[in-house]
């Protein structure tokens, strides 16, 4: 009887210590509902394509040399800054504006109201989108003409339905709510050089367009839309001036051009199992240069 009492204590101990050697003190596996690093890393990738493994730096390559007056890579799922330059500097944004005129018009008006254009609407520098006086179209329709076309016209049009100075007072409160704080607008278009604002902060309404009114990202990506006022049985097609649309790797994004701005850019981009932001204020030529950084972040990067 002695010696099962033995063997028994003996196989208790040797199974003991089998578990230990497979999860060594301190690090037994938490249960389902803990809290723990673990649960929250899984927790925190919105994109089912991305990669959690945060990208290492290759020092080997220096930094590239940037022709604008400011730049940002930013990949977005993992907030991972990839590149980052003057991204405070102040800068006119041109037609980068039409994003936040198409957050103001998607959350203080809505996508189905009806929308007239008028003789001060067609007055707006710019024959982009072919409005015609007298026409009315519903705001979702304005929407997509504003943002393919760049139509400084569409834009009026939205800021007539609440007004000019109502319109830019719910684009500045906009702002400040994304906490945009170096950004001032003054009409909806970007017509005015006085709209200026900063990478950094264009980069937070991209977020806040992903996240929030992700609509925006989906129209700049159509190639062609063909448009009829709700008055009218005059048809005419609308076709995507951003040469980006022909790129299977873009999400969604808008330019800005005028003789201050120089050529501006904020686009998404699908890059290396990532959704990757590229900012470009005062760029000579953008599209030349978005190529030449992101060739770079290859090289600079190991993902």
């Amino acid at each position: 009887m002695k010696w099962q009492v033995i063997l028994l204590v003996f196989l208790i101990l040797a199974s003991a210590a089998l578990v230990m050697m497979k999860f060594p003190f301190g690090q037994l596996e938490k249960p389902a509902n803990s809290s723990g690093d673990e649960q929250v890393k899984t927790a925190v990738p919105n994109w089912d394509g991305i990669d959690t493994k945060a990208p290492e730096r290759n020092w080997g390559i220096l930094d590239p040399k940037v022709s604008a007056e400011a730049a940002i890579i930013q990949s977005l799922d993992d907030n991972f800054p990839l590149f980052r330059y003057g991204t405070n500097k102040p800068w006119p944004i041109a037609s980068l504006t039409k994003l936040l005129t198409a957050v103001v018009t998607i959350e203080n008006i809505g996508l189905d109201k009806k929308v007239a254009v008028s003789p001060e609407v067609m007055a707006t520098e710019g024959e982009a989108g072919d409005l015609r006086t007298g026409e009315t179209y519903v705001t979702r329709d304005l929407l997509k003409i504003m943002l393919m076309a760049s139509s400084n016209r569409a834009a009026a049009a939205l800021e007539s339905y609440l007004g000019h100075d109502q319109f830019v007072k719910a684009m500045m409160d906009k702002a400040r709510a994304i906490n945009m704080t170096q950004t001032a607008v003054y009409d909806g278009s970007g017509l005015n050089d006085s709209n200026i604002s900063t990478a950094s902060d264009i980069l937070l309404l991209l977020n806040y367009i992903l996240e929030r009114d992700p609509d925006i990202l989906s129209y700049t990506r159509l190639a062609n839309f063909l448009v009829q006022p709700i008055n009218s049985d005059r048809s005419h097609m609308i076709t995507n001036i951003d040469p980006l649309v022909e790129r299977a790797d873009f999400l969604g994004g808008k330019t800005g051009t005028s003789a201050a701005a120089h050529q501006n850019l904020a686009a998404v981009l699908s890059f290396n199992n990532r959704r990757v932001a590229v900012i470009l204020l005062g760029s000579p030529d953008r599209f030349k240069e978005t190529g030449d950084l992101l060739a770079w972040v290859k090289k600079a990067y190991i993902f």
